[in-house]
């Protein structure tokens, strides 16, 4: 991670391995990568080598607060999936897919198409 000086910044192992500890519905090393491509983009609100550890932590709190992440693996799945944006809605018609219909059928044991509601 580039600190505001142009230095280089890599954390130790050990704490990398502390935070996925305290922060354990967070994908640490994803996390990671988007700091360091956060600090890229933003040069002028790079951080000091006294104050990169306070903004690690802070950016892991945010991300544990939000809860499991798509990218976060437990047992091998994914947890959580994001929430449909408007984007989705105007580019997909997921009710066209018929493996997601019975997946909504599995999980809610419903869906409506063209205004009309399946049960399972």
């Amino acid at each position: 991670m580039l600190l505001n000086t142009g230095d280089d910044w890599q954390p130790e192992g050990e704490d990398v391995e502390k935070w996925k500890e305290l922060y354990p519905a967070v994908n640490v090393e994803q996390e990671l990568r988007a700091m360091e491509g956060w600090l890229d983009a933003n040069p002028t609100k790079r951080k000091t080598e006294r104050g990169i550890k306070r903004f690690v932590n802070s950016w892991l709190a945010r991300a544990q607060d939000r809860g499991p992440s798509a990218t976060h693996l437990k047992g091998g799945k994914p947890v959580g999936l994001r929430s449909m944006t408007d984007a989705d809605m105007l580019t997909h018609d997921f009710m066209d897919s018929e493996s997601f219909r019975d997946m909504c059928l599995l999980k809610h044991g419903q869906y409506y198409k063209n205004g009309q509601r399946y049960s399972a």
